[in-house]
Parts: structure tokens; sequence; C-alpha cells
């Protein structure tokens, strides 16, 4: 049976008896965002002859992976000594025939599949309700199609409009699809009035109620039920799963975005946005072009010193617009037995409803440019506000239902990314069972694609606005570089232990691996990518941070990556087989008599029962830039984390802790290391350290090490040919 997580006075993870611990692992796995029946990637079409009849008549099942595939590759990642699983599923996978009509088939899928992991045993899972820019219909993934119905949208229209741009509107016929270009959906009207209505459609939009309540309260009232009713359905037909410790946790809403909340100036694209490649309408334009007028768009593309205008283009609809008529809208309220309020006219814009721009003789016209910068009673408002009071309102609503139904599991509250989390330090909406999740992705390497071992920007830091230009944000050589991760990381870490004082979790951390025009996919060579990836982890674990590494795809490949918006993030790859699996051998918790030829100083090491019940044969097969996501890493540590680092170079690992006063060589005074043997084949391992004597189990790679109480140290290296006769300065174990 899996131990409880804990959280310790210091805001650190722990078991029940107070020991550090940290959980590693990854995103399992991003084909989830879509279904699997039919089979639909970004890179096809989303419908046939009819986009309401197409979405509604589809299943998730078999996302992430068919039940008999699921030990398959949850035994590759306990091999890398993952403990822990971040496992993503939709909105739309819950509900997608309409509000309130569950697939409970699905539903009942995914207990299948978190039953088969308990059965494997060894790993803890927290469940993520993912969604990337609203929906797969707007560019991501999350939210249902009929959502977009619920706020007047026709998503037939969007391509036309550039209300959302896809993956699928880039056709062979077409120039191909940008790297990176979904994003740039956050700034376009589908998403950015999808957000808005979500979080802040009573404060701008009150016109627009469903049956009774103001669309902001009904969105977000269907969210929270279905995310409920999943977790609930595993409660009532799988409790073992909870009782066992196989599910930790519930996160709230993957990447919330605010909208147009905050802006003062419609008409201009703001200053601090980064994020500027193609077409970049400002918010007037995406609401006139909405409604079929024409407009002179900016063009943008990214360079190292950020955003850099490339010219214009002329955007025409032609009249076409990505708003449902007076017809279709009837068609779809009688279909979702929806009442809409007298006011909420069909067939136009709702910030048009609104008043925030109209028709003149001489065309549109913006007549409220700052109407999102402040509220009905003209409260200034920005996004500190939203995050202190829109975003903490709606945390409230899904904490109040979550805990009603678990007070003991973790729930996982997600902020918007790289942004202050809310102030809520001493507020009764944190109790001791909170985790703050953040998210990390290099700027520079997400956008380009690539690894620069001369320069990086600083990424945290040009979001925040540390830097008058973002110049001076640059970061000059990889030695730096690196530096600069760790000291992101960081911040970001205190930042959530200042406001409040909970432990941080990065839920999403990575790098791309078709790095350089998928050069490693021809040549083999993944060395940028090994050093990318080494740079992350160095930073995670200097910093004693918990991770789910984005991601490991079960479908992934070559020339569709994760098949999701051409990102390929996977650590693993059916096309990266390498034949690395080692032979399962009988195993015993003893060390064969081979290995001990090369133990000097064998009484020191103690034989006794395994750590844990489960046992795992290694298996690399398809693990791409393994060197640098299989590392050691403190599993427990009988008292406080204070430093690590693993020198991948040159193998050479190096903890330092603070233990337990009590840790004077009982039974209980050990610590357990992660040592994998691909990097310290067992002889050949130097191990020094500040006192103790150790054990180590083969084949679950962990390294048991009793030691003294107070400040110790542990550094593992590997021996030289010439340095393995026994000498009194080392155990090799």
């Amino acid at each position: 049976m899996l131990g409880k997580i804990c959280v310790s006075k210091d805001a650190e993870f722990c078991d029940s008896s107070g020991n550090a611990i940290q959980l590693r692992g990854v995103n399992f796995d991003p084909t989830v965002k879509f279904p699997a029946d039919p089979y639909l990637p970004t890179r096809l079409p989303i419908a046939g002859k009819s986009i309401l009849e197409d979405a509604e008549n589809v299943s998730f099942a078999d996302h992430p992976v068919p039940l008999a595939e699921v030990e398959l590759h949850v035994n590759k990642l306990k091999s890398l000594g993952y403990n822990c699983i971040r496992f993503p599923f939709t909105w739309e996978s819950l509900e997608q025939k309409g509000p309130g009509e569950y697939d409970f088939d699905y539903m009942d899928y995914v207990i299948d599949v978190l039953q088969k992991i308990r059965s494997i045993g060894g790993i803890q899972v927290y469940l993520d309700p993912h969604q990337d820019v609203w929906s797969r219909f707007s560019g991501g993934s999350g939210a249902p199609l009929w959502t977009l119905y619920c706020a007047g949208f026709q998503p037939t229209g969007f391509e036309a409009t550039e209300a959302a741009v896809l993956h699928s509107h880039y056709t062979s016929e077409k120039k191909e699809y940008p790297k990176m270009l979904w994003p740039t959906n956050l700034y376009k009207l589908a998403c950015q009035t999808m957000f808005t209505l979500f979080f802040a459609g009573k404060d701008f939009a009150p016109k627009c109620t469903i049956n009774g309540e103001n669309i902001q309260d009904y969105l977000q009232g269907k969210f929270v039920d279905a995310v409920m009713r999943l977790y609930s359905r595993i409660q009532e037909k799988a409790p073992e799963l909870f009782v066992e410790n196989c599910i930790i946790g519930l996160e709230t809403m993957n990447e919330p975005n605010c909208g147009y909340f905050g802006e003062k100036d419609l008409g201009i694209i703001p200053k601090n946005r980064n994020l500027k490649r193609g077409s970049t309408p400002t918010a007037f334009q995406s609401f006139i072009l909405g409604e079929g007028h024409p407009a002179i768009v900016d063009q943008y593309d990214i360079s190292i010193f950020g955003p850099t205008k490339t010219g214009t283009q002329k955007i025409d609809p032609k009249g076409t617009k990505c708003w449902l008529t007076a017809e279709e809208r009837s068609e779809v309220d009688a279909r979702y037995k929806w009442e809409r309020n007298e006011e909420w006219l069909p067939g136009q814009c709702i910030w048009k409803l609104h008043g925030v721009w109209g028709e003149t003789a001489l065309g549109p016209e913006l007549i409220k440019k700052d109407y999102f910068a402040s509220l009905r009673d003209r409260t200034a408002v920005d996004e500190s506000y939203f995050i202190n009071h829109n975003f903490v309102n709606f945390y409230k609503n899904f904490q109040s239902k979550f805990r009603s139904i678990d007070r003991d599991a973790l729930l996982f509250m997600q902020g918007m990314v790289f942004k202050e989390p809310p102030k809520l330090l001493g507020s009764d909406l944190i109790d001791n069972r909170t985790v703050y999740a953040c998210h990390y992705y290099d700027g520079m390497s997400l956008m380009f694609k690539t690894w620069s071992r001369k320069f990086n920007v600083d990424t945290f830091g040009i979001v925040r606005e540390k830097y008058l230009n973002p110049a001076f944000s640059v970061v000059i050589g990889e030695a730096n570089v690196r530096k600069s991760f760790k000291r992101q990381l960081r911040d970001m870490k205190q930042e959530v232990k200042d406001v409040l004082h909970v432990p941080c979790f990065f839920t999403e951390i990575g790098m791309p691996i078709d790095m350089d025009n998928k050069k490693a996919y021809k040549d083999g060579n993944f060395s940028s990518q090994t050093a990318a990836i080494d740079a992350l982890q160095l930073a995670l674990e200097g910093e004693n941070l918990s991770y789910s590494l984005w991601c490991y795809c079960s479908k992934n490949s070559h020339k569709w990556g994760d098949e999701w918006n051409n990102e390929d993030f996977s650590i693993w790859s059916m096309e990266d087989s390498s034949k690395t699996k080692e032979p399962k051998r009988e195993e015993d918790g003893r060390l064969d008599s081979e290995a001990s030829d090369f133990i000097p100083f064998a009484k020191k090491l103690e034989l006794d029962s395994p750590p844990c019940a489960d046992r795992n044969s290694l298996d690399f097969d398809g693990i791409r830039v393994l060197d640098a996501v299989l590392r050691p890493f403190p599993v427990k540590i009988h008292g406080q984390f204070i430093n690590a680092e693993f020198d991948l170079p040159s193998k050479t690992y190096y903890l330092e802790i603070t233990a337990k006063v009590d840790a004077e060589l009982s039974p209980d005074a050990h610590s357990f290391i992660f040592l994998p043997r691909h990097h310290f084949p067992l002889e050949q391992v130097r191990v020094r350290s500040s006192s103790g004597r150790f054990t180590y189990y083969r084949e679950y790679q962990l390294l048991k090490w009793y030691h003294s109480s107070g400040k110790q140290w542990l550094k593992l290296s590997l021996a030289e040919e010439n340095q393995r006769d026994p000498s009194p300065d080392c155990v090799i174990a």
C-alpha cells in the first residue's frame, strides 16, 4: 500500500512520519485531448457534414491508452523511478452530448485504467481537468462544442473570421502550420470571449443569461459538476483507489485565462503581450472580423528580443460571421433546452450587444475602448484584481464542491501561467491539503524549438515585466542559462511560499524533442534535447521540487509528434525504440556474487527486506533522452532536504540533508535514494558520505542510507578502473 502524502510545516511534501519526499513523474498523456473513436488528432478536420452531429458522436475511451497497454507504459515510467502520474482528462470527454448528459462509459474506462495502475503498484495519481485555449473547436482542447453554442458562437465561421486558428485549417494545399501557433488563440475572439464569460460574465455580459442564470454561473456550474461527477463515480465504484492512496488529489482547471478582463484599450495591441506570431488583431478588429467585416491586421514573428512586426495583411471574411443566426440559435436552444434573456439578440457579437462597439454610416466604431478596465460600479480592475477576485470566486466554488465529497485528498490550485498566485495566506480557502500548481516552459526553446548553448532569456522575468527592455533579460553562456533556470524556478517556489505557504508542484514542465527541424530523428544525435532537459531537471532537483514532465505520449511519431497541434514533447516514441530493455533476471533483494567482488568493506552492507512490495524489470525501450530524464533523487529523507545536484557529464550525484535528531542509526534512521544503474553500474559506484552504512536493492534501484543526525552529505560517483580496489575512503554498493 502506498503511503499518504502530507505537507510539512515548511510547506514541503512529506510522509506521515514527517520524512521529506519528492513526487516525480509525467503527464500521461496528451492523446486525451482528442477523441479515440473516431480518431481525431488536430491535423484532421473536426467534422464532416455536420459539426454538431459529429461532435456529439465521439468517444474518448482508450485515450490515453487501451487497457491492454496500460501495464506496458506504466512499467516504463516506473523504470525511470517515477512515482507519480498527472492524469489529464477533458470536460468534453465527460459531457460532449450536452449539459448534464454524462459519458459514463468513458468514466468507467478511466476507472479501469486507474485500477490497472493500482494493480501494478508504486505509482500515485492526481487528476487534471485539462484545457488549452478553451476547446479543440477553438484550436486547443477542453470544453465541449455546446459551450461555444451557449455563448452564441458558430464555430464553422472561425476560419474565415480568424476567431480561432486550428491546425486542421492548414491543409496540404496551404502553407505549413507554423511552430507553436496554437497559443496565439489565447488572443483570438473565441478564446478570449469564452474565458471572459466563464470568469466575468456577470461583470461584463449581464444580458447573457441561460435558464435564468448568468452565463458565468451556468458554465462554471456545469464544468465543476462534470468534474465532481467523475470524481464521485470513482469514489463509488473504486473506493480502494483512495484507501490505498493510488489517487492522491485533483487539480482545478489547467491554465485558466482572464480573457479581455483588465484590457485598457481594445483598439490597440497591449504592450505587455509577449506572444505575437502570425495575424495579430486588436480586440476591436477581432470583434468586427467576427461579424464579417474586413480589417487590416498586423503580422508578427518571434525573435530573440521578442515579437517583431513583419507587416500587415487584409483579412476579409466576405460577410461570413462566427455567430449563430436566429434560425441556428433557435435550433440549438431547442436541442439543449436553453431559454435566453430576451435582451440577448441573436446573430450578433456579444460585445456589440453590450455597447462596446457599434455600426455607423462610416463603418464599425469602437465606443467603449476601456469597457473591460472597470466594473459597472466604476471600480478599476486589472490582472491582479482578476486573480484575487474572479479566479478566487471560481476556486471557492470548486473547493467547496470538492471538499464536500473529499476532505482528505490534495487539491491542486492552478492559477494563471507565470502570474502571481492569489493572496490567500491565512484564508479558510487554504487548508493543509492545498497544493499550488505551477507550469514552466522556457520561452526561447519553446517558440524556436532549439537549444542555444550561447544565450537565452529570463522567461519568468519577461512575463513579470522585470525588465525595461527584453534585451536586459538575455543570459550569456550555457552555464549561466542553467543557473537562470534554477533561479526562475526558485523564485516561483518562494513566491508560492510567501503568498500561500503551501507546496509548489510543477504539474507541467518540459522541452520540445523535435528541435532543430527534427534533425535528431535523422542522425540520432539528441545532444541538444539532452542538454535542455538536463538543465530543467537540474533546476528542479536543486530546489527539491516535485513535478510532472510534459509529457509521455503513447501515440507519438516523428511525423506528427504528440498528435496535437504539431507539439512533440513526449519522452517516449515507438519510433525511437533502441532495444534497451534490460533482460529480466531473478532478484531476491541481495547483491549478486559477481557484484560483491567489487565491494570493499562488504561487511558494512546490510541485506534486509526490500523497502516496497512491488517489483519492476527495467524497460527503457523507446524512451528518448534517457540520460537526462533518468536521474538519481531522494525518494525519502529522514529529515529535511538542503541541496542536491546530479552532474550528468561526470555521473556524480551530491545530496545534502539535515537528518532528524533521533537519527542515530536506529532502524528508522535511514533515507532512500533512487540510484539508477543505467548511470551508476553497481560494480563501479563510489559512495562517500559524512556518516553511515548502505544497502542497495538492485531490482528497485534504491540505495538505503543509514546515517547520523544533523547535517549530513552523500556523494556518489563512478570509480576509475584503477580505483576499484578496496580503499579506506570508499564504499561501493
